[in-house]
């Protein structure tokens, strides 16, 4: 007999019960709810409507053949934590593998996600100016101002608690954005021609590099694979999925629903956004901006397309068309729900880790003073330091993803090794879970090492 789930006790998971729509997910997903909508951000909008966009379907076939890799990952976490006895990931990696991997770990988690909660706070900037139709400055007073504003509500509405209305507003962005992308990609692919293309897109490959017109700058095809696949093997979400669990209450006995929930949000609401986003990008940008079309804000073709804004044309098509002047001011509102939803989630699963790393309470309480303050440093220091990194929104949320992907193969391994030990016993990986879990590691272990060997040539 299943015992009752408790829900998660986090403030923010409170929250998203609240939500309609994704209320009714969190109450069926429980901790997946919390994953999905921090992997939904300004990284996943960014990877896949600039892959889109710059490269049409070429990398579809990516977005679609991680899915399953990124559910049995989790889902593996998720048991280790199960049946882990109420330790903390680092704390297990720490004690039963070595001090030294937990401290390199925390220490790579660390840096890269620093610069992960830069860029969302750099697209919640953008959008505030994406929303007024207006490009943002790339420095200055007025950039300064606003970043130091969207920080200091950040904060105050996460850590202190205020933050419930404003959430389920930006949520309810965010659901209503995801929906605008399934009404344009079912759009364009209403036209017969994007077919053919589409199934061409389906065929693993890297594809080839685009100039961007204009300029001596290239779109590098390897560089945005890499930054999809960072987005979708998240090593931090991978090594903190258990610490969720924890705090929700899951135990060995809930190991059969717990797989169930993630597939639903991981497999279908996440695996949906990231196909229809790329579908949309193509249909919408890369076959509308060709350089002999329409152009907006100075720019007219495809490899030109950097900027929040100008991205947003891309829900032209969800809009009647005297409505479509909305299109980009309704895309960066929803960018920066994005991005705060992200950057909340970032720095929720980094407290679970600052706080493990050092032996203290790391669960998600109201009494938890400790917990509540290393949240909010999170979310603040990294967002004061985003005017000091010159360069759109959505390119350094590329670059975050990117950085990502180095540390997923160290994730992806200590999954591997205790989600494989005789003591998980009836959790155990079946034959059928190490093969992908195999295939995860490998996959990540080659873009990392290719990837490294691309940067230093």
């Amino acid at each position: 007999m299943t015992t009752a789930v408790a829900e998660p006790r986090s403030a923010v998971g409170a929250t998203l019960l609240r939500v309609p729509l994704l209320g009714f997910f969190a109450r069926l997903v429980g901790p997946a709810a919390l994953t999905a909508a921090g992997m939904i951000g300004a990284g996943a909008v960014a990877t896949r409507l600039l892959a889109g966009a710059w490269f049409g379907f070429d990398l579809l076939w990516l977005a679609l053949y991680v899915i399953p890799l990124v559910i049995v990952s989790l889902d593996s976490a998720a048991r280790v934590a199960m049946a882990s006895g109420g330790r903390g990931m680092l704390s297990m990696i720490r004690t039963d593998i070595g001090p030294w991997l937990a401290v390199s770990i925390f220490a790579a988690a660390f840096l890269v996600n620093i610069v992960v909660n830069m860029s969302q706070m750099a697209a919640m900037v953008e959008g505030a100016y994406g929303s007024m139709g207006m490009l943002p400055p790339a420095s200055g007073p007025g950039f300064l101002l606003v970043t130091m504003a969207l920080t200091a509500l950040a904060v105050t509405l996460a850590v202190l608690g205020g933050y419930k209305r404003v959430e389920r507003i930006l949520t309810f962005l965010l659901v209503a954005k995801l929906v605008c992308f399934i009404i344009v990609a079912t759009k364009g692919l209403l036209d017969w021609y994007t077919w053919p293309a589409l199934a061409r897109g389906l065929v693993p490959h890297v594809p080839a590099d685009v100039a961007v017109v204009g300029t001596t700058r290239v779109r590098e095809g390897f560089t945005q694979l890499m930054a999809i696949a960072g987005q979708a093997l998240p090593p931090t979400v991978f090594l903190t999925y258990g610490y969720l669990h924890s705090n929700a209450g899951y135990t060995v006995v809930d190991a059969k629903r717990a797989f169930w929930k993630t597939v639903q949000n991981l497999g279908l609401i996440w695996g949906l956004f990231s196909v229809v986003v790329i579908v949309a990008g193509t249909t919408a940008l890369h076959n509308v901006y060709t350089g002999s079309g329409p152009s907006y804000l100075g720019v007219s073709h495809y490899s030109q397309i950097e900027s929040i804004p100008v991205a947003g044309q891309v829900l032209g098509p969800a809009f009647p068309g005297f409505l479509g002047f909305l299109a980009p001011r309704f895309f960066s509102l929803g960018l920066i729900g994005a991005g705060f939803t992200t950057l909340i989630s970032v720095s929720l699963t980094m407290t679970y880790l600052c706080l493990d790393m050092f032996g203290r309470d790391w669960h998600f309480t109201k009494s938890n003073k400790t917990f509540q303050l290393v949240f909010g440093l999170w979310i603040a220091i990294p967002a004061v330091l985003t005017p000091l990194w010159a360069a759109p929104a959505l390119l350094k949320a590329i670059v975050a993803m990117v950085g990502n992907l180095l540390l997923a193969p160290a994730a992806v391994a200590v999954i591997f090794y205790f989600v494989n030990r005789p003591g998980m016993r009836e959790l155990r990986a079946s034959p059928g879970r190490n093969v992908l879990l195999a295939v995860a590691l490998l996959f990540s272990v080659s873009l990392a090492v290719i990837g490294a060997v691309r940067f230093f040539q």
